[in-house]
């Protein structure tokens, strides 16, 4: 067995190649790091802005980045963490980070600037985060907001989930599913504000960052494609703008929705993000889910015997696997869509992304059914609240199937679906919530 003679737990911060163990706070706590170090590589004189309040499952991310800012000081880069006092104090200061690139006294090419704080520190702070979403960020700095989501109330008075807040805010939202996606989501994060001028959020339920694993480092090939918008024969750049007084303000929120979302969108496009996994030539049902939800939705369908892509293709099931739920294009959302009969949407806490699933397809010929958190005559299909011991192959009683073309004008009900050899009988979908798949006539 070969063994290592020179690794330190300090090179789970240092390293750029190889290996390292380590959480999805630690991971998150690297990302100021690895980017000075990749800014310093490509010939920018960048420094790095961190402020929050603790609370888990951020509870420990203001130790980790206290670690991580000794060893950037002691590499010749600058990198600043305060813990604040509050999270609006917070959200200002960051803000104030993106403003300074734009004055003549500015030491640096860009600031990055990262908020921290767990979901009610988000609602508190959402007037001072709405402010700086407006300010916008530099070209060379970036805003991101670190989020942790406490979706069971592990350590919080209430179930909390950011979505809804940070899609009300106008962010982005990334959403690591585990580690590893913790290190590569964390570079887009920042490339996404970079190009498009917008705070992205990152969302981190507690077994995400609270968990740990070895992860691939591959910084120097860290290449995104960037959108690129033409005004007046030259690209748009981002700049922060302080000015946040109409009719000032009314400009900056034009050019948000119509120029910076849609840059966002194409930037997720360019660089798939948003993906489908698993596609057959005779897929009639598609999953959509994002982040850690994704990951736990695989996790039922190996419980259910699918154990393999393979398997997944055999039944006909198609899987879409975002990354960036917000901002959902609706042209990927349709493209995945293509030929299936039901969609399946799974996201932990509220309806945010059936919505914008719902909102691509509607009114569009062929379209399929669309499930979520109930079918379409209202019976709940998956649990509207959820706890540690809910899976997804536990739900309520699924819907009758619809009619396939070609088939009995009566659709199938559940509790007569055909079995299925490799799972037993009932068809082991029926346990995910799924309607039976439908038989065409002659089969």
């Amino acid at each position: 067995m070969a063994v290592i003679d020179e690794y330190e737990l300090s090179d789970r911060y240092r390293l750029d190649e190889g290996r390292a163990f380590v959480s999805g706070s630690q991971a998150l706590a690297r990302l100021p790091y690895e980017q000075l170090r990749a800014d310093r590589r490509a010939g920018l004189n960048t420094a790095a802005y961190i402020s929050g309040y603790p609370g888990s499952p951020l509870a420990g991310y203001d130790r980790d980045v206290t670690d991580v800012a000794k060893l950037a000081t002691a590499d010749g880069l600058h990198m600043l963490f305060q813990q604040a006092m509050n999270e609006e104090l917070a959200a200002t200061s960051v803000m104030g980070s993106q403003i300074a690139s734009t004055l003549p006294s500015c030491r640096y090419d860009g600031i990055l600037g990262i908020w921290y704080g767990k979901t009610p520190g988000l609602d508190r702070a959402s007037d001072a985060l709405r402010h700086a979403v407006f300010t916008g960020t530099s070209h060379k700095g970036g805003a991101i907001a670190l989020v942790g989501d406490d979706p069971t109330a592990k350590s919080s008075t209430l179930p909390g989930s950011s979505g809804a807040t940070l899609i009300d805010l106008n962010m982005p939202i990334i959403y690591p599913g585990d580690v590893q996606e913790a290190i590569d989501l964390g570079r887009h994060a920042v490339a996404i504000s970079r190009s498009c001028g917008v705070w992205v959020g990152i969302k981190l339920v507690e077994s995400v960052a609270d968990g740990t694993g070895s992860v691939s480092l591959h910084g120097d090939d860290f290449a995104p494609q960037l959108p690129v918008h033409l005004v007046d024969g030259r690209p748009w750049v981002p700049v922060p703008n302080g000015k946040l007084l109409a009719p000032y303000s009314r400009e900056i929120e034009r050019e948000f929705l119509e120029l910076r979302i849609e840059l966002v969108r194409e930037y997720g496009a360019l660089n798939h993000l948003n993906r489908v996994d698993v596609r057959g030539p005779s897929d009639w049902v598609g999953i959509v889910a994002p982040g850690h939800t994704y990951h736990e939705m695989l996790e039922a369908l190996r419980t259910l015997g699918f154990g393999s892509n393979d398997a997944l293709r055999d039944a006909g099931i198609r899987l879409f696997h975002l990354d960036m739920p917000v901002p959902l294009d609706p042209r990927q959302v349709r493209e995945f869509a293509d030929g299936l009969q039901t969609v399946i949407v799974i996201e932990e806490k509220g309806q945010n992304l059936e919505w914008l699933v719902k909102d691509a397809l509607y009114g569009r010929t062929n379209a399929p059914v669309v499930y979520g958190k109930r079918a379409p005559d209202d019976t709940p299909l998956f649990p509207l609240c959820r706890s540690d011991g809910d899976r997804h192959h536990r739900p309520h009683p699924a819907p009758h199937a619809h009619r396939a073309p070609g088939t009995a004008d009566d659709p199938r009900a559940p509790d007569t679906a055909p079995a299925d050899p490799a799972v037993g009988e009932p068809h082991a979908l029926l346990l995910l919530g799924l309607p039976a798949q439908p038989q065409h006539q002659g089969s």
